[in-house]
């Protein structure tokens, strides 16, 4: 699973260290057509959100009805532009609500 496949949660699991979900977010994607790129990563933390807004997330899940939070682990595997760290900022102002927290690692 990946980036591409917006409607699939790429991973999932529940923190070692902290009482919160983690969805992973698996993104080999080059940054050669930034735009496209941009718009597919928007569209598959939107489809996250939406996830957990339904309350999905705890149909499948049902014994994390007491987490503290989520934790959205974004995997890329080219460094990140400026624009993308701008729309992950954006990302983490509008979701504060849902406890959401952003952590993104660089292969």
């Amino acid at each position: 699973m990946s980036v591409l496949e917006k409607n699939k949660i790429d991973g999932i699991g529940k923190s070692r260290t902290e009482n919160k979900l983690v969805l992973m977010i698996a993104d080999h994607l080059d940054w050669g057509n930034e735009l496209q790129h941009l718009t597919l990563l928007q569209d598959k933390m939107n489809a996250y959100i939406s996830f957990i807004e339904s309350g999905q997330v705890y149909s499948l899940y049902p014994d994390i009805e007491s987490v503290d939070g989520f934790i959205f682990e974004l995997r890329f595997k080219y460094k990140p532009t400026e624009n993308c760290k701008r729309l992950l900022e954006v990302f983490r102002k509008n979701t504060q609500d849902l406890r959401i927290e952003f952590k993104v690692y660089e292969s």
